[in-house]
């Protein structure tokens, strides 16, 4: 197997390495300085701050202070961190300055409390209104780390790059899985193919960490210097059969894929580096979780990793959770017999198009396998007859030509007749979330 030369190294970024002795040190260093500035145990944090050192620090000495991290990404604007302040009633900014007081003015909602066993509040991306800030415990979060190092066996001898975004999530997990193996970690400022490659050459890489999205930009890449890379941890949204074979065989990388989400504090299900048989599914689900499916194909799984709850919002937290404590992913899918579990797509944006049920994701991995097509969403849109029909968004590769003529006969040679885009839009590009994923729900309307 090929061993990192960085042994030793805690943490990589665009300033240099640190040792684990060094990190451990520095955030000791950090910690007294939050605590100086008044911080307390289970007093909340907003860290809105961009991917490197600083970020890390500010998140590890947070969590030995035994405060409450709420990270926002770093191009949040102004009205999203005061909303999150208030809401969360935080008592410190930890932003590109370093520590600063809140926005002023009363919490949105009365002062938080019992947040002892409370390690993150994480905001989702409030798609039907305000963001909701989901609760993460400190055994979910440190459960969501040490599941990704077992299931793909990372040790000292390896080195993770992580192009994702810190403040996510899955960011996060990939973090603390190194940090627990006691790997080391190459933090990108942020994804592009060029930082990707460089990091590739310079710092020889043993697993990569990504979206499907970030994958397809890498694929159309012709140099891409892989040699060194064992396993390639890819999860946020389905990947598909398709684009997990075509990376194996650029890279003869293992292509791991992960399910999860911010209420479960990192994945439920992962491939493990040493089955990868299954392309196209996110494996078994890790220790102690459980996943079934409820009504209409719904995901629901049970365990430490679930959320306890949203902040200040008793009534989605009811929606959000059954009565027996599982958590309602609002992801509709299947289990296998062997308990492999695969996921078809959102339950909200399944189309149901006369009689038969569409899912977006399916028909995305089908046009995003066109050599024109860089990125792919699609969404439903009226249909007088069907109630309604598949509709595709398109960007297309840099210099490649397509037209809607030839993405339907592409569709055609793959897709039954009911699940072809009805209708095909180009645009320069599609609009992405922090973390990298294709957002359906910012596509103009």
């Amino acid at each position: 197997m090929y061993r990192t030369p960085h042994t030793g190294i805690a943490l990589i970024d665009e300033q240099g390495p640190l040792t684990h002795r060094e990190l451990r040190a520095a955030t000791a260093a950090r910690a007294a300085r939050l605590a100086a500035a008044g911080l307390r145990p289970g007093d909340r944090a907003v860290l809105c701050r961009p991917n490197g050192r600083h970020w890390v620090l500010d998140y590890l000495a947070l969590a030995e202070l035994g405060a409450v991290s709420v990270p926002l990404n770093a191009a949040s604007a102004p009205d999203e961190i005061r909303h999150a302040a208030r809401d969360s009633a935080a008592a410190l900014v930890l932003g590109a300055e370093g520590p600063g007081p809140p926005p002023p003015g009363p919490p949105d909602r009365s002062p938080a409390t019992g947040f002892s066993g409370i390690a993150t509040v994480a905001y989702t991306s409030g798609t039907t209104g305000r963001p909701k800030g989901a609760l993460q415990t400190r055994r979910a979060v440190r459960l969501g780390g040490e599941n990704i190092a077992r299931r793909l066996a990372l040790g000292p001898a390896d080195t993770v790059l992580s192009p994702l975004p810190l403040a996510h999530t899955y960011g996060t997990n990939v973090l603390n899985a190194a940090r627990s193996a006691g790997a080391a970690i190459v933090v990108l400022t942020r994804f592009t193919e060029e930082a990707v490659a460089e990091a590739l050459r310079r710092y020889r890489p043993t697993v990569l960490a990504g979206v499907p999205t970030m994958y397809r930009r890498l694929l159309a890449c012709a140099d891409l210097p892989l040699e060194s890379v064992r396993c390639s941890l890819s999860a946020g949204q389905p990947a598909g059969e398709r684009l997990a074979a075509d990376w194996q065989e650029r890279s003869g990388a293992v292509f791991a894929e992960g399910w999860g989400m911010t209420e479960l504090a990192g994945l439920a299900a992962l491939t493990p580096a040493d089955d990868p048989g299954h392309p196209g599914t996110s494996g078994p689900p890790v220790a102690d979780t459980g996943v079934r499916t409820g009504e209409g194909g719904e995901l629901l799984v049970r365990g430490p990793l679930v959320t306890p709850g949203y902040l200040h919002a008793p009534e989605a937290t009811a929606r959000a959770l059954t009565p027996g404590g599982e958590l309602r992913t609002g992801d509709v899918g299947r289990v296998s017999a062997d308990g492999g579990v695969t996921v078809l797509d959102r339950v909200k944006d399944v189309i149901l198009c006369g009689g038969y049920t569409v899912y977006p994701a399916e028909v995305e991995r089908v046009i995003a396998d066109h050599p024109s097509v860089a990125a792919v969403a699609v969404t439903a849109m009226p249909d007088a007859v069907r109630g309604e029909s598949p509709r595709a968004w398109i960007a297309t590769v840099p210099g490649a030509t397509a037209d809607e003529a030839a993405i339907l006969t592409h569709c055609r040679a793959h897709l039954a007749p009911y699940k072809i885009p009805r209708r095909t839009t180009f645009l320069p590009e599609l609009p992405t979330t922090a973390g990298g994923k294709v957002a359906r729900g910012r596509l103009p309307r």
